[in-house]
């Protein structure tokens, strides 16, 4: 047997998404969506389409703007809105955000400052902490929804209520949370999402904007489809995210995945791993060993195991932003169970990480 839960550094879509979506290289909807012949037409109201039903799905009233990862999104956001807006403030974040976050904050703050708030020892964002760093210059808040390492999920609805109240915009990246969580876009400004996060293709997300805000674009070249972003859509990538949808775009499709998460983190930490992934998390474990994770994620794959130590780091900022020593933040193991897991691989890697931890 062979069981492959590397699915947070890089997704692995099942056959029913890759089948759906190999079609549109070359037999269907190939078009350029700018062109008014056949094939082009047939992108451009394949691409409508998908737009609609994401509207349908999330109960949205606002625009939801195409590109090319959640990486992508998360830029558009933080970069785009200081540009529409042209003023100088503050920004209020988390010490557990996605590099994605970090990385436009930090070329952000040589005009605006950045201030960030802590988090406790499972790794939930410290609500009153964000509050305290709120003033009367704060331009937004930027929270994500379910970190990317641990699986915990942060009190969006504490948070969306402070900022509502204050009169600042919130960004949420929702890549982790899509499907496993219900997004209410009401309670938010701007919101991003990841395809390869719920086991589409990698190459396409989704940016959420508030219908009555005027985001301006981060990039230049030739005018496309879509007002925000002159890349052409990645039709076939489109397609893939779409069908991801639909077979786990509800919550309902990962209850059974939160039950054999459950299963496997209590046979760890009968094991005497520390543990660092909270209870709430629906779909990662994320795990520290005294020493030699690195030795154990080969030895595991020797055995078809596949994990991984949820960062391309030496060591992660997430669980030092958690209060975890550096040699545990540096011995780390991560899986991140898929929503089309059978409960005979969850045995499998219950008994292979028991030989290989005992």
């Amino acid at each position: 047997m062979r069981v492959y839960l590397d699915n947070e550094l890089s997704p692995r879509p099942p056959d029913e998404i890759v089948e759906f979506l190999t079609p549109f290289f070359n037999k269907k909807a190939y078009g350029s969506p700018k062109v008014p012949h056949e094939p082009g037409l047939e992108a451009y109201q394949f691409i409508q389409e998908v737009l609609e039903y994401m509207g349908s799905l999330l109960n949205s009233e606002g625009d939801f703007t195409i590109v090319g990862s959640g990486t992508e999104a998360n830029n558009l956001a933080l970069k785009g809105i200081i540009r529409y807006l042209g003023r100088k403030g503050n920004l209020v974040t988390s010490s557990v955000e996605h590099r994605s976050v970090f990385g436009p904050l930090e070329d952000l703050s040589q005009v605006v400052g950045v201030r960030i708030a802590q988090v406790d020892e499972d790794g939930h964002v410290k609500v009153e902490e964000i509050e305290k760093l709120m003033d009367g210059e704060t331009i937004m808040v930027s929270v994500q929804m379910v970190n990317q390492e641990t699986g915990a999920i942060h009190d969006l609805d504490a948070v969306s209520d402070i900022t509502r109240d204050k009169g600042v915009l919130l960004h949420v990246d929702a890549c982790d949370a899509l499907g496993r969580l219900p997004i209410d876009l009401s309670k938010v400004d701007l919101l991003s999402l990841s395809g390869s996060k719920i086991y589409g293709p990698r190459g396409v997300g989704f940016l959420y904007v508030r219908e009555d805000l005027d985001l301006k674009p981060i990039m230049s070249g030739s005018s496309g489809i879509q007002l925000l972003t002159p890349v052409d859509v990645n039709v076939p990538a489109l397609a893939g995210f779409y069908k991801a949808l639909q077979l786990f775009g509800s919550h309902e499709n990962w209850r059974e995945v939160k039950m054999m998460r459950d299963r496997i983190s209590e046979e760890l930490e009968a094991m005497g791993v520390v543990m660092n992934s909270p209870p709430d998390s629906i779909d990662t474990i994320n795990f520290s060993v005294n020493e030699g994770a690195g030795a154990l994620i080969l030895e595991a794959s020797s055995r078809g195991l596949y994990l991984s130590q949820g960062t391309s780091e030496p060591v992660s900022y997430v669980l030092t932003a958690m209060g975890r020593p550096r040699d545990l933040a540096a011995n780390s193991l991560m899986l991140k169970l898929h929503p089309y897991m059978r409960w005979k691989e969850v045995d499998f890697t219950i008994e292979v990480l028991s030989d290989l931890l005992r």
